[in-house]
């Protein structure tokens, strides 16, 4: 089988040396993001979830896509699960803070829905910036994106409340 037949599709997942740097990157976006420079940075966000038993607020850089008219973040993190049943969160996006309504969509078919048609848009040299490794020439298929993704990512569909 070569590399044209079937490409290799994979979720990104950063090894344990690069948790350690995103730990620290987070560390100093966090800051930039709720500063003026953060309204320039329109492709991140920095998003407060509530822990769902402590009451916990957690906020954390995220990557923020457009996709059928709403902001949607792409993840794998574990902070993800605090948003199932749907929950309220604080979103500062463009440089203004608005709270937001986030439904979280782990079903796999309409996971690889979203991946796909946003690596489309993004093209295939750039399957990291949704969170993919493709190798060879060509889309996947919906089937590979579900074999893929898994139940590894998610997808955070934000809504105005």
């Amino acid at each position: 089988m070569t590399t044209t037949d079937a490409p290799v599709v994979r979720s990104f997942e950063p090894a344990a040396h690069m948790k350690n740097l995103m730990k620290v990157g987070n560390a100093v976006l966090t800051p930039m993001l709720r500063s003026r420079w953060g309204a320039r940075m329109h492709e991140l966000a920095l998003l407060t979830v509530t822990g769902r038993r402590t009451g916990t607020r957690y906020t954390t850089p995220v990557s923020v896509q457009e996709f059928e008219g709403n902001l949607v973040v792409l993840t794998a993190s574990g902070w993800r699960v605090n948003l199932r049943g749907g929950a309220d969160v604080e979103l500062r996006h463009d440089g203004v803070e608005r709270t937001m309504h986030a439904d979280l969509v782990e079903d796999p078919d309409e996971v690889a829905r979203v991946y796909g048609e946003l690596l489309k848009g993004v093209g295939l040299a750039k399957a990291n910036h949704v969170g993919l490794k493709v190798s060879g020439d060509r889309m996947p298929t919906h089937d590979e994106l579900v074999d893929a993704i898994g139940h590894h990512r998610a997808v955070v569909v934000l809504t105005p409340s």
